[in-house]
């Protein structure tokens, strides 16, 4: 094991782990303990507001049943619709019965027979008997049978009409007979249950939040006012159980840290309801007193952590410095750089070191130079090969047509002749490898001159340069092997094959066009075009291929060291973005796309 780990494992192991072991510990310690303490403390609490709750509900039970009992009360709901003056009665004897209780809001009586009565503080509504009949509740309410079916507030909102309400429902027992005689529907507004909620929790702190909800979630009460209508699901994270006797989770509670406790309501036997109370307490507020603990275990800790980072400086910060530093430099080796150099002052291992990889990228540098000077050399003894492939075989035909000349008294023609010769020749022999496109496309007027010369009325050209690319620079003898193969294998082998007795003609195109970073010559003519198989091999580069199904001998050559000649020279001269393309179909002719840098002269 060397020296670096063995520093680095009674680091870890004397210094780092001991203590955020020991941190850890005593901070889910005191957490555990906090929670547990303050889960016992909110259970009692939570009875005790479950008590409350159930003397109040205990006590509007009593007093509406008691109500509803007396004679009074029950013999008009035997009876046929009263008339008005004795229904105006009857409310007003309503009001001094039902709502003489101060939590009472409204009360509304309905006979079987269809009357309904009903009286209450302003702003109350009936809810009329024939929705009441159909509501799902008063099937539940029937099966009670004289049982109190209680409706908390923002349940059934269609019933209740107020959002602050409680609602009770029950059907009205004959005193004498116990046949169902009619349906109570009271309404109270306990406002007693917020005063619970404040006392045993705003009066404590104001960050500790009391709910009542129902066991579908649904917020009744909330005693900051602000979440009455939704749902506990969507302000907390974690899945409380509603229906369990008792529970206490810490999780978040819109967002925030929270300890929520949930204790079911045993209600029972005052009434059909299975509600809960939910007690929310911000973590915040529970973990303030061990604030000063964690303090000084933070302060101890972060000590103990300040004197191992002063461990790492003074004995390993030097050495993990100079490694970063020779990591950096080999970075830069692998992009290429390698004029980089590792410099050190000390005269220890590092020093030897240094000194090594310095060696290595000198003779990497010195080794990848050669290897640059090899493949430049391979390159250009490769192009000068290719150039020099390059078929002679116009300038014979050239000679033999001048001499035909000669031997008709053509002076004027010979002389124009030998005129253009000697300009291609001058192309031929420029001791350059490129020349500006201009001079490439004098070259190539010549030399159709001279073919036009030898082929009278076998075709005709057009040149389309633009001027400002004319000093663009190009591979000299681009163009003349691309239209050499046109004439001869395009028109010169397939004239009367391809037009036969029309008298129509070849034609020649060379034009010029720039785009972003490029300038793209086109070569067109209108010949035969080129055979479909033979076209693939030579736009995928595979010449010796295309060379030996060409057909005939002169096809052979015109392939293996025309057209893909041009195109292996583009290619190595400009690399691979560079190049030549083909396109051509059957009896509609060839179009040849070369494209090279664009730059000026």
């Amino acid at each position: 094991m060397n020296l670096r780990k063995k520093v680095f494992l009674a680091f870890m192991a004397f210094i780092l782990v001991p203590f955020c072991v020991l941190g850890a510990i005593t901070y889910l310690l005191s957490q555990h303990i906090i929670e547990e303490n303050y889960a016992e403390q909110s259970e009692f609490t939570l009875k005790a507001v479950g008590r409350n709750i159930t003397y109040v509900l205990k006590e509007a039970n009593y007093f509406s049943e008691d109500s509803m009992l007396r004679e009074d009360i029950q013999r008009v709901l035997r009876q046929d619709r009263l008339d008005q003056v004795s229904q105006a009665e009857y409310e007003r004897l309503l009001q001094r019965t039902f709502l003489k209780f101060s939590p009472a809001y409204a009360i509304t009586l309905y006979s079987f027979g269809g009357n309904t009565y009903s009286e209450g503080k302003i702003g109350y509504r009936r809810y009329p008997y024939e929705s009441l009949i159909e509501h799902p509740v008063m099937l539940e309410v029937l099966k009670l049978n004289g049982i109190p079916r209680w409706i908390g507030p923002y349940e059934n909102p269609e019933i209740t009409n107020n959002p602050q309400l409680f609602t009770q429902i029950r059907v009205i027992n004959d005193m004498y007979t116990l046949n169902n005689i009619g349906v109570m529907l009271q309404q109270f507004q306990f406002n007693e249950l917020h005063e619970i909620f404040n006392y045993f929790g705003t009066n404590h702190s104001e960050d500790v939040r009391f709910m009542m909800v129902n066991e579908n979630g649904l917020i009744m009460i909330d005693n900051k006012g602000k979440l009455g209508g939704r749902h506990i699901q969507e302000v907390t994270k974690g899945k409380l159980e509603l229906a369990g006797e008792y529970q206490s989770l810490k999780t978040k509670f819109e967002d925030v840290e929270s300890v929520v406790s949930v204790h079911h309501l045993a209600l029972e036997g005052y009434g059909r309801m299975n509600w809960s109370v939910v007690s929310v307490t911000p973590w915040a507020y529970l973990s303030g007193r061990s604030e000063q603990v964690m303090l000084w275990i933070g302060v101890i800790t972060a000590l103990c952590v300040l004197s191992a980072l002063l461990f790492n400086l003074l004995f390993v910060g030097r050495i993990i410095k100079f490694i970063r530093y020779v990591a950096g430099s080999m970075k830069k080796v692998e992009i290429g750089d390698l004029t980089v150099r590792v410099q050190t002052g000390s005269k220890d291992e590092t020093n030897v070191l240094a000194r090594g990889f310095n060696s290595l990228v000198e003779r990497i540098d010195t080794l990848l130079l050669e290897v640059k000077l090899e493949q430049q050399r391979k390159n250009k003894a490769e192009l000068m090969l290719m150039q020099a492939q390059i078929k002679p075989h116009f300038l014979f035909n050239t000679l033999e047509s001048i001499n035909a000349l000669a031997a008709q008294n053509e002076g004027r023609k010979v002389s124009r002749m030998v005129q253009r010769l000697g300009t291609l020749l001058r192309v031929s022999f420029y001791q350059k490898e490129e020349i500006p496109l201009s001079m490439e496309i004098e070259h190539v007027t010549n030399y159709l001159e001279i073919q036009k010369y030898r082929f009278e009325d076998l075709f005709d050209y057009e040149i389309e340069v633009p001027v400002h690319l004319a000093s663009t620079p190009i591979l000299k003898l681009t163009l003349q092997p691309l239209l050499e193969n046109s004439i001869q294998h395009g028109f010169e082998e397939s004239h009367e094959e391809h037009w036969g007795a029309s008298g129509k003609k070849g034609f020649l195109r060379v034009a010029a066009e720039e785009t972003e970073d490029a300038v793209i010559v086109w070569v067109e003519d209108n010949g035969p075009g080129i055979p479909e198989q033979v076209l693939l091999r030579l736009n995928s580069g595979k010449a010796a291929i295309a060379r030996t199904d060409a057909g005939d001998a002169a096809a052979g050559e015109r392939v293996g060291l025309g057209i893909p000649n041009v195109a292996d020279r583009l290619r190595i001269h400009y690399g691979s973005g560079f190049g030549m393309m083909i396109c051509s179909e059957k009896g509609q002719g060839t179009r040849i796309r070369c494209s090279i840098p664009k730059r000026s002269w």
